[in-house]
């Protein structure tokens, strides 16, 4: 029978079986659309009498209703078999119905979008919200059910329906005014406000969006003609807020700009170019012609040509660095290498155009908005990865007159606005007559192998014995840059002679590389493999063993880990210098002061193959695997006390290495006994950053097989598990793994460890609510022979959440006050915040706000610090819970919201306590906000990182080193002086 569509939003329009129907007559015109009007509901035969015919019915209405009926039913549901009931309208006890959904009647249609509307704008989701809206609203084709317009009966429905369709029109326009996007509603809002001219909320929304859009003569003009209408027309004097606007629309007051929370993140101007890393040499004169290109009238596009390795995007980002300062807007760069997909694109130039949140099918239309009346330069750096990414191009020149773009790739755009510049290899000496020295020197192939081959050997140049040598390598590798600065780096090893002899034999597929084959994957395969050829065996060894690796390590692993039997008696060390001579490594010191090997990803790649395919492969992993574990049992111990922020950072610099081990370690070569000391050592790092979702799957898996390791090994990692399993949300687990902790423990001899396993427990039956189970867990806990100083300030925070649930708020004020006494000297922040948060539920009780804020500010800067994202969500929902209290419900609901994310991005849920608590915070807010204020507020806190919810949250201190000491506290002190950082077990 096909599919039955109804709209009644305009002109009564039925399609049925898949063909527009027209329904004849209009008093049968009227029962469908009053039936529509009332879908879903019983009209009664009296009621529809009445509509039709009023005080002069016929003889026998009955039968003539029928007719209509049956008629219409032939017409929506046409080629019903005969004997087979109608679908959609339907004779009902005292009358009929008409039996349709929402994607059969426009009507229903559009209450079912508003509702969607309603609660995207509710839950945060703005873009949806307005998606919703618009469509909506963009369902109406003209004045709604014009049949039943001059009947009184439905006057009010009517009416009703069209209130609900400027609501509509109301909300979309308050939500695009705070996505940024005024500068589409501007024609909507005009035609509104000309059909609909007593509704001041259209007025004020028309003058804003037009204000917004650098119309201000336009927006002053809306507020005197709502004057206007107000005071002729009706005799009344238009609102205070609408006489402010007016005001501040003439005194330009910035309170007017659009807004930047979260929606549109941008600096005042953009400067997204990377820093460059060397020298641009021997390229002066096409940096004249790239720049002088912009000089020309029209000139708005040039897209700089050529085959890889001429050295296009260090040109490009000379040529940024100085036409950015002539622009006004600054210059925006997009790595395109990076990207796989066309679709990337847009997303990648909002991005570097600091836009921030935008929905998927919007970044785009957000950048030609940016970019509308900007003077600005936009790098598009190695195009041709995504040529089919064009129309991105196209549209962005349409939309902006004032953009400059700058392309690199392989070849052209093929656009007619392009200005195509190629740029060649270096220029080189001739062959047929060795220049001068002097003169030698200044050709740019030359002049780069010279800075290049500096860079290796101080005192290395040019004279009469070594010119025609370095003629003939500049020519052997066709002056491009990158295959220049490769040779060049072999001078370290290699004499002039000795290069050009390896250059003979290992370059033949130089230039066939790097300009036909298809990918820039396979080029530099082709470039390091090159390299490699040169390296000695010992060399190659070393390079193979890097491949083990998963990022940059520091020179000391690398000591640890890699071996070299290099052939010339080399030692190690001076391996690692002839591979940071063939420029495939680099040495740099970290921000902590540590002597890494940096990598590139491709490099790593080649190396890596190459480590699989060597009989000692897992040797090298092995030793690699063990080297980490030694690392984590040296730095874990300072993670609970003084240092630990040191710690953490050395910890987080090698997370992919620390990551690599454990796979390996469960891998089927792995051991056993060193992934469980990996996950014993490391839990507590993994709870600090709050990412533990692949650590837990891999602890689980590994304690559940029950290997046949030594229980001092295995006790600790079960804690972990345990740990691990109640962060993401598995409670039966990690109960069961703790009990298997502290039987472990107990088994090893390790007191303090059961303790500790007990502790643990005590914690989780409080956060389950529990509260006479996690009583005495935690007296067992702290009466265990040689429990650790740790365990009872644990269990004593326990006592007193005990407690304050019980209601014996005097004792819980006491017991966390003790708390904080006893862990302020143990210097970790971690704990000292979770010991804050606790005192200042207690300190909330008792009516001191202001001191739980402070606090609880005081808890989320030491997490801050450092870096336990993992605690920081939970003491930023803490300080938005008194947020409420104090009656501040926006900053509360981005606290929230932010922390939501965080918790969703990361799967980490609340305990469910917790989450009624969080509940409850939320829910007052919004009592106290509104929904659109709720919904404006809680999408802005979607946009923000935790680390920005913080900046909102507090004044944070600058970053420390460690957490300092309470000063003056004798007490403190003498415990502080007798401690040690250890792990709660040892």
């Amino acid at each position: 029978m096909g599919a039955l569509r109804i709209g009644a939003l305009g002109p009564l329009d039925v399609i049925a079986g898949g063909s527009p129907v027209v329904v004849k007559g209009g008093k049968q015109r009227i029962v469908l659309a009053c039936l529509a009007l009332r879908a879903n509901s019983v009209v009664t035969a009296d009621f529809l009498a009445d509509v039709l015919w009023g005080d002069h019915p016929p003889a026998r209405p009955g039968p003539q209703m029928q007719v209509y009926l049956a008629n219409l039913r032939g017409l929506l549901e046409p080629g019903r078999p005969p004997g087979v009931g109608a679908r959609h309208l339907l004779s009902r006890p005292g009358g009929y119905s008409l039996v349709v959904g929402e994607d059969e009647l426009d009507l229903l249609q559009f209450r079912w979008l508003v509702a969607l509307g309603q609660n995207a704008a509710l839950e945060g989701n703005l873009p949806g919200a307005a998606t919703c809206f618009r469509q909506a609203v963009r369902l109406f084709r003209g004045s709604p059910f014009p049949d039943l317009a001059d009947i009184q009966a439905f006057r009010a429905e009517l009416d009703q329906l069209e209130e609900m369709k400027l609501d509509t029109y109301q909300n979309l326009a308050d939500i695009e005014l705070a996505r940024g996007r005024h500068s589409l509603l501007t024609g909507d809002l005009q035609r509104l406000v000309t059909n609909h001219p007593y509704r001041e909320k259209l007025w004020e929304s028309l003058a804003l969006a037009l204000y917004r859009d650098g119309r201000q003569a336009d927006a002053l003009a809306a507020c005197r003609s709502a004057r206007k209408v107000m005071v002729q027309d009706l005799g009344i004097e238009p609102s205070e807020r609408l006489k402010e606007l007016e005001i501040l629309v003439l005194q330009q007051d910035q309170s007017l700009d659009a807004p930047a929370v979260g929606f549109l993140r941008q600096a005042e101007k953009v400067n997204s170019v990377p820093p460059a890393v060397t020298p641009m040499l021997g390229r002066d004169s096409e940096f004249e012609e790239v720049c002088s290109l912009y000089k020309q009238e029209g000139c708005r596009l040039v897209t700089v040509t050529g085959p890889g390795g001429t050295g296009k995007t260090r040109l490009a980002l000379a040529v940024a660095s100085h036409i950015g300062e002539t622009m006004d807007d600054g210059v925006g760069w997009v790595s395109m290498a990076t990207l796989t997909h066309p679709e990337q694109v847009p997303a990648a130039i909002a991005s570097s155009l600091g836009l921030g949140d935008f929905g998927a099918d919007e970044p785009l239309k957000m950048a030609s908005r940016f970019l509308r009346q900007r003077r600005l330069l936009l790098v598009l750096d190695n195009f041709e990865h995504l040529e089919k990414a064009w129309p991105v191009v196209l549209d962005l020149l349409t939309g902006a007159p004032e953009l400059r773009i700058l392309a690199t790739s392989r070849r052209r755009l093929g656009l007619r606005a392009e200005y195509e510049f190629e740029l060649p290899p270096l220029a080189l000496p001739p062959l047929d007559h060795i220049l001068p020295p002097d003169v030698l020197r200044e050709v740019p192939a030359v002049k780069l192998f010279l800075a290049r081959g500096r860079a290796v050997r101080r005192h290395f140049g040019v004279d009469e014995s070594n010119a025609s040598l370095l003629t003939r390598v500049c020519h052997r590798v066709d002056g491009l840059p990158l295959a220049i600065e490769l040779a060049a780096a072999q001078l370290r090893h290699h004499s002039l002679e000795e290069l050009l002899g390896e250059l003979e034999q290992g370059l033949t597929s130089l230039p066939g590389a790097f300009r036909d084959l298809p990918g820039r994957q396979q080029t530099i395969t082709a470039t390091i493999a090159w390299s490699y050829r040169l390296l000695g065996k010992g060399e190659q060894e070393l390079f193979d063993h890097l491949g083990v690796f998963a990022a940059n390590p520091t020179t000391t692993a690398v000591r640890s880990i890699c071996c070299c039997v290099a052939d010339s008696g080399e030692a190690e060390d001076a391996a690692l210098g002839v591979l940071l001579s063939h420029s495939l490594v680099r040495c740099y010191t970290d921000t902590d002061g540590n002597e890494r090997v940096g990598v590139l990803h491709s490099i790593r790649e080649f190396a890596r193959q190459r480590l699989l395919a060597r009989a000692d492969a897992d040797a090298v992993y092995r030793r690699h695997a063990s080297y980490y574990l030694q690392l984590a049992e040296t730095l874990a111990p300072a993670l609970w006390g003084y240092g630990q922020i040191s710690a953490f950072r050395e910890l987080k610099a090698d997370t992919a290495e620390f990551r690599s081990a454990l796979l390996w370690a469960t891998g089927q070569r792995g051991s056993d006994e060193v992934a469980l000391g990996l996950i014993g050592h490391l839990w507590h790092y993994w709870e600090l950053t709050g990412n533990v979702l692949e650590q837990y799957r891999e602890a689980v898996k590994l304690v559940e097989r029950a290997p046949d390791v030594p229980p001092a090994v295995l006790a600790p990692a079960l804690s972990g598990a345990a740990t691990l399993s109640w962060i993401v949300g598995r409670y039966d687990q990690a109960a069961t793994l703790h009990h298997r902790a502290a039987e472990t423990f107990r088994e090893a001899g390790n007191q303090q460890g059961v303790a500790w396993s007990l502790m643990c427990l005590s914690v989780q039956a409080a956060q389950s609510e529990d509260l006479v189970l996690a009583e005495r867990l935690a007296l067992e806990a702290l009466t265990t022979p040689g429990r650790g100083y740790r365990t009872r300030v644990s269990a004593l925070i326990v006592l007193s959440r005990v407690a304050y649930h019980n209601g014996r708020y005097d004792a819980a004020l006491e017991l966390a006050q003790e708390c904080a006494r006893l862990a302020r000297p143990l210097g970790d922040g971690w704990l000292w915040g979770v010991v804050l948060t606790n005192l200042a539920e207690s300190l909330e009780q008792a009516g001191e706000l202001d001191a739980a804020e402070r606090h609880l500010q005081e808890a989320v800067s030491a997490a801050f610090d450092l870096g336990a994202y993992g605690s920081l969500a939970a003491f930023l929902e803490s300080l938005a819970g008194i947020c409420v209290k104090k009656h501040r419900p926006d900053p509360a609901i981005r606290m929230l919201s932010a922390t939501d994310a965080y918790r969703s991005d990361r799967g980490v849920p609340l305990e469910p306590a917790e989450r009624r608590r969080i509940e409850s915070f939320i829910a007052q807010a919004r009592a106290e906000a509104g929904p659109v204020r709720f919904g404006l507020a809680w999408a802005a806190g979607r946009a923000l990182t935790l680390a920005q919810a913080v900046a909102e949250a507090a004044d944070l201190p600058q970053d420390q080193d460690d957490i300092r000491p309470v000063e003056g506290r004798t007490e403190i002190q003498a415990v502080a002086a007798d401690y040690h950082p250890s792990t709660p077990w040892s």
